[in-house]
This record gives C-alpha cells, structure tokens and sequence, in this order.
C-alpha cells in the first residue's frame, strides 16, 4: 500500500509540473516555439536532477518522479491519444490504412536496424545493440498531435497519415519491445520465425482491439439518451477511454493504442463536440504533466564525454532514420515532397516507449548509466527537435 507521505509528496510534485509546465508553454507560445517544448523544458530544468532536486523537504526532493507521479504522467499519455482518436473516424482510419502501415512499418524497421549497427559498431554487446535499436523506434505519438493540434493541422491529410503511421509504429514499437524483454529475460536470442510470430500476434490483437472497440462503443452510446442525467456523456467517454486503454494492458498492448481505438470509435458520436469540449478541460491538467515527466527524466550528470559523442551519434540516427524511413514512402505515396518532408519530421520524436525500452535495459543491467544517459538524451532532444522542423515545415510555402 502506497503511504501517505507518499501520496502527499507525488501529489505536491504533480502541481508544482504542472504550474512550471503552464508558465513555460505560455512563455515559449510568446516567443513562436510549439508551447509543448516549453511543458518540456519545465521538466528538465525543475526537474529532480535540477532545481527540483535541490530543496529537500520532510526528507523528500521538491519533486520526486515517484511512483505517483508517473501514474499520473501515463493518464496524460492516454488522455492525449484518446484526444487524438476523436479526430478521426473508423473509415477515415481505413482510407489511409495501407498507406500508414507502410510508413508506419518503414518508421520502424529503418531506425531499428540503424541503432542496432551502429551501437555494435561502437564495440558495445549484442543485448545493448538490441535494446539501442528498439528505443530508436516508435514515434513519441502525444507529441507529434500535440504540435499538430497546436497548428491546426490534426484534421489535415499529412496530419491524419502522420497520426495513424504513428499509432502503427507505436504497435509495432510494442512488438519489438515484446522480443527485447523476451531476450533480456531469457538471455538467448529468438529465431526468426519467433519473432515473426510475435510481432504478427501483436498486431492481430491490435487490429481486434480496434475492430471490437468501434462496434461495440457506438452502440453503448446510442442507450444513454435514456438517463437524461447531466454529465452522462462525459462520464461514459471515461469508462470507454479507460476501459479500452486497461483492454490494451491485458492483451499485452501499450494503453495508449487503446485510448486512441476508444478516441476513434467516438469521433462518429452525436456528442462529439460534448466529450471533446470535457475532454480538453482535463488536459490541461494532465497534458502538460506528460511531457514534464519526459523532460524530468533526463539526468544531465550522466552525460560523459564517451556518453555524449554516443548521444550525437544516436540523435543523428534518430533523425535520417524517420526522415528517409518515414518521409521518403510519405513523399511517394502522397507524390508530393512537401508532405513527405512534413511526415519524416512529424514522426522524429521519440518518447514513452523509447523511455520504457531504456529503463528496462538500465534495470536487467543490459546497458550502463552512460548508453542510458545517451539514450534518455536523444528522446529529450528529438521531442525538442521535432515540433520545430514540424512547424517550420508547414509554415513555408
């Protein structure tokens, strides 16, 4: 059971990211740079490897990245994909589906093998190569909306493929990470056909999730009109927001495909405009939250030299490989170099799964501080990177 010492402190350092988070994206907003980047610098620079780490109180950091606050932080990731869902229907999702899945997957299979080689060459092990190569993979989706939402662009062509390529590489990046986790755990390295056959049973129980979410939830929504309680609606988009997101857990999924499977299945809703209006309210709070962890995350002390020219070189990679991986299939299948410049740029930004992928390489003693600081490094700057290649691009003609 959690204290309550616990509570109080996770709860004290959620309001004070929370408040940073809003000064800053209202500072950095002011100065033309994406607001999220401002949610994000507030973590980094208050922080508990920061300012935050330099007042103590009742023996506790002024703020703590404790398990309180990363429960929080994981409701923000999945408040912002079920935001991201509400702006796109089941049949807009299928019009585009070859086509993100071919980004998607190329977003994927490019960064990883990139990261992986490179890291061997570096002299570093087999397992350290693995877990490099699949933190390079999946784009950081809450990002790239957030940007997108920002600008305007989320109902956009490039914006819908960008988002559905995303939500395909962030299933795939779960897959990989299903294989990694599997390697680490039983120290052998699986056959080809084994992780063919997991990466194909992810995607199926995706694909089911998806398929089963959009059926059953429209026609859940279609009985409330019979209550004709005030706050019916709000409070069914959380259990289906919610309810989807813990479907996606159990099934071995990140929670995030699930919110956006609930997202989507809502779009179609006669109450649309209701949930989205409720739904807005409550990331403002949890939204900003998100991105601060990120940003919290990085401890600037483990940057060594040796970890630092790693962080160049894997920030490098990071970047060609979205860009060529992602924009280069865009700029064919769109046949228009501009929207596949604007998707290879939209899908740079590395985040939540990246992070997850570090942490367990860091915690089974795969990887050292060094390549865990030049990792956790290169999805800070990437997200910093991103936002801004990504409204420079639709800001030129």
């Amino acid at each position: 059971m959690v204290s309550t010492e616990l509570v109080l402190s996770g709860v004290l350092s959620v309001s004070l990211l929370v408040f940073f988070a809003k000064i800053l994206a209202g500072v950095f907003s002011r100065l033309g740079v994406p607001a999220v980047l401002g949610e994000l610098s507030s973590g980094i620079i208050f922080g508990p490897y920061a300012l935050g780490g330099l007042i103590v109180v009742f023996g506790h950091k002024l703020i703590e990245l404790s398990e309180v606050v990363l429960v929080f932080a994981e409701i923000g990731a999945v408040l912002i994909l079920f935001t991201a869902g509400l702006e796109m229907t089941f049949a807009e999702f299928k019009a585009a589906g070859l086509k993100s899945f071919i980004v998607g997957g190329m977003g994927v299979i490019l960064p990883f093998f990139s990261g992986f080689y490179l890291t061997l060459l570096m002299g570093h092990q087999f397992a350290e190569a693995l877990i490099v190569g699949a933190a390079l993979t999946a784009t950081s989706i809450a990002i790239t909306v957030k940007v997108l939402e920002e600008l305007g662009k989320s109902r956009d062509p490039d914006g819908k493929l960008m988002i559905n390529a995303a939500v395909v590489d962030d299933v795939l990046g779960i897959a990989v990470l299903a294989v990694v986790v599997s390697v680490v755990k039983t120290g052998m390295t699986p056959s080809f056909i084994d992780v063919t056959w997991k990466l194909v049973t992810i995607l199926v129980l995706w694909f089911a999730l998806l398929v089963g979410v959009v059926v059953v939830v429209p026609r859940f929504m279609k009985m409330l009109p019979a209550w004709k309680v005030e706050g019916t609606d709000e409070a069914a988009a959380t259990v289906v927001c919610f309810g989807s997101a813990s479907l996606a857990t159990v099934l071995g999924l990140s929670p995030i495909v699930g919110a956006y499977a609930a997202g989507m299945a809502l779009a179609g809703s006669k109450s649309l405009r209701t949930i989205r209006g409720y739904i807005e309210k409550i990331n403002m709070i949890f939204a900003p939250i998100f991105f601060a962890v990120i940003g919290a995350s990085l401890d600037v002390s483990g940057l060594t030299s040796t970890a630092l020219f790693l962080l160049l070189l894997l920030l490098a990679v990071a970047i060609l490989s979205k860009l060529i991986g992602c924009g280069l299939p865009a700029g064919i299948l769109t046949k228009s170099r501009k929207s596949g410049w604007r998707i290879g740029v939209g899908m740079t930004s590395r985040g939540e799964v990246g992070l997850v992928i570090s942490g367990i390489g860091l915690t089974s003693g795969v990887i050292g501080q060094d390549v865990y600081a030049a990792l956790v490094g290169t999805m800070i700057l990437t997200t910093v990177v991103s936002p801004i290649l990504l409204k420079s691009a639709y800001r030129k003609p």
